[in-house]
């Protein structure tokens, strides 16, 4: 229990860390107004390349970064707790993976609006918890699938363009939502999930999942009866069970008198 309670808070570090990180940004550009949002991602820009790094620590106001803060905290500890193996490596591929696709190929308005949030990385590490669980068929990880997509199941319809949102009324009006960032995000933790299925918690095998025929020598149209070889071996054991295999060289016989014949 204590193991499991300090691989929590393990797991833990990393996903918080980079929430205090994004959270300081945050104050620190509301507090002295440095309008850090200038330097988000611009999709084909030179100047919006520096978006790619800076895009999920941006946030344009207090709801905007507190909607992302506790599904990014929840969803980075799953990570870390599960796959720490390759937790590392998920996070900042996805970090770096989003920013790129969408740089180029996200759709650049005339506005020249820039792309911030970390609802990208989040979409990331969501479509990589959900498929990796599905994949590797293991009953824990499995349970982490459903959890998330209990919890955050309609996110989904955020990939979709904002007409589409409006249309289904996932959205109540439109808003610059970078929708981009959210699909590049998903289909990067879908990708990551597949290229990375073989590291870490598997399935466990079970003796019936074993086929036994794959060790039949088919060559050998008498694999079902035993060779002589085989039969003496087995024999061999009953054949040395009164053998003397101590170190005393004198052999000791035991005569049995019969009852009736004992006075």
């Amino acid at each position: 229990m204590k193991s499991n309670q300090n691989r929590l808070l393990q797991s833990s570090v990393f996903p918080l860390f980079f929430l205090l990180v994004i959270w300081a940004v945050f104050y620190f550009d509301v507090t002295y107004k440095l309008n850090l949002h200038q330097y988000g991602l611009l999709p084909l820009s030179t100047h919006g390349l520096i978006g790619i790094f800076t895009m999920p620590l941006l946030h344009g106001d207090l709801g905007h970064i507190t909607s992302n803060s506790l599904p990014l905290l929840i969803l980075g500890i799953c990570l870390f707790y599960f796959y720490k193996e390759i937790a590392f490596k998920v996070f900042f591929i996805s970090y770096i993976s989003c920013g790129a696709l969408v740089w180029l190929f996200a759709q650049r308005d005339h506005h020249n609006s820039v792309h911030i949030g970390a609802s990208g990385l989040i979409y990331a590490l969501a479509g990589f918890l959900v498929v990796s669980g599905i994949i590797r068929k293991h009953k824990a990880l499995f349970g982490i699938s459903l959890l998330v997509i209990f919890l955050y199941g309609t996110i989904i319809w955020g990939v979709l363009p904002s007409e589409y949102q409006k249309a289904i009324h996932y959205i109540e009006d439109i808003k610059n939502i970078s929708w981009e960032g959210h699909l590049f995000g998903f289909l990067t933790g879908v990708c990551l999930a597949f290229v990375y299925r073989k590291i870490g918690i598997q399935r466990p095998i079970y003796s019936w999942d074993i086929n036994n025929d794959d060790d039949v020598d088919e060559s050998n149209p008498y694999w079902l009866e035993s060779t002589e070889e085989e039969n003496q071996s087995k024999e061999e054991p009953q054949q040395d069970a009164f053998k003397n295999t101590s170190d005393n060289p004198y052999t000791v016989n035991y005569t049995f008198i019969p009852k009736k014949d004992v006075e």
